[in-house]
């Protein structure tokens, strides 16, 4: 009998422990809040207080927005044990309870003081590891809207978000067309290799990052998938209705608040015979991400919208790697065969 008390339970820990998708360098998270099954993966915010418990020297970030509990508490507890710990988030979230409790703790915490929105989601830890994606730090982005992160072991793309991250909280710069200095663009790095994975990383507005997605939308030879939680851009929706029209197959998944909308390309691809649906979630389907011939995935916070191109500070990742797209592509088959047609 005493067998049999400790071999169920350790059955059941084994059969539902949290465990990462990943290899080696990179870590992929999804959460499934409307999920009827056992989710086995880490979530985001599991995943995120998990690499903040393990910060030896230092923590950057620039968070839209951060209400979730669980992280503020890591946060608080790495800085008492002297990590160096800086936070930049928009304006229009800075007077919340977890952001006095960072600040009460000797967190630094910078906002952008501005109409427009800063959008990043991002964070540098030990200037060695990168986090980004679609997850907002907040109680709802863990539980109710569909995310995605992940976690990329890089000491060069470390850098470069670390230069980005410098600009908000040390200079105080936000939204700029062009890069500070009369000589801010020359030398700027966007690209790093991993093994045989190409990894570029861009910053809107001052990247023009639409038009770089479109340039890749161009290069499409077999497949577009996508999950937009907002897409407004004529000329990325234009891009695609393109591609289609070449013979490519593009499918894709759109937030059901405003996809009906008159500036939403929803429409326009359903009369183009595109096979595109509207998400099933309650709440929202917060995914910016689009998957191009089975291997690069484009993601972060950056939205497929005008704002996202013009007027916020945004962030956007572009891998070119199989399996990585490959747990990408299984996350978007899964919420598009949820999916509604109308």
């Amino acid at each position: 009998m005493k067998i049999t008390r400790i071999i169920i339970p350790l059955f059941f820990l084994f059969l539902f422990s949290f465990h990462a998708l990943g290899d080696g360098w990179w870590q992929v998270f999804f959460n499934h809040p409307n999920s009827k099954t056992g989710v086995t993966s880490e979530t985001p915010e599991k995943a995120l207080v998990k690499a903040i418990n393990g910060a030896k020297t230092s923590f950057f970030a620039a968070f839209y927005d951060i209400d979730s509990v669980p992280v503020t508490q890591a946060l608080v507890a790495a800085k008492k044990r002297g990590v160096n710990v800086r936070i930049v988030t928009d304006d229009s979230n800075y007077n919340n309870t977890q952001i006095s409790q960072m600040l009460s703790a000797g967190i630094p915490v910078e906002s952008d003081r501005r109409r427009e929105l800063m959008h990043n989601k991002f964070a540098i830890i030990d200037n060695e590891k990168v986090w980004t994606g679609s997850y907002n730090v907040t109680a709802n982005g863990e539980n109710r809207n569909n995310n995605n992160a992940i976690l990329i072991h890089s000491p060069e793309l470390a850098s470069i978000f670390t230069e980005e991250f410098n600009e908000m909280f040390e200079l105080g710069i936000f939204g700029n067309k062009n890069e500070p200095g009369p000589f801010g663009g020359i030398g700027k790095k966007y690209y790093v290799k991993i093994g045989d994975t190409d990894i570029n990383a861009y910053f809107a507005p001052e990247d023009d990052v639409e038009n770089i997605i479109i340039g890749r939308i161009k290069k499409a030879k077999k497949s577009i998938r996508f999950m937009a939680f907002s897409f407004t851009s004529d000329e990325i929706g234009e891009a695609m209705i393109k591609k289609f029209k070449e013979g490519v197959a593009v499918s894709g998944l759109f937030e059901t608040r405003g996809a009906k909308s008159k500036d939403s390309e929803f429409i326009k691809m359903k009369v183009e015979g595109i096979p595109v649906k509207l998400d099933s979630n309650k709440y929202a389907m917060h995914h910016k991400v689009i998957i191009i011939d089975d291997y690069r995935l484009i993601t972060g916070s950056y939205n497929f919208s005008k704002n996202a191109s013009r007027r916020n500070d945004e962030n956007c990742l572009m891998i070119d790697n199989e399996a990585i797209c490959g747990l990408y592509i299984k996350e978007f088959e899964r919420l598009y065969k949820a999916g509604r047609a109308q």
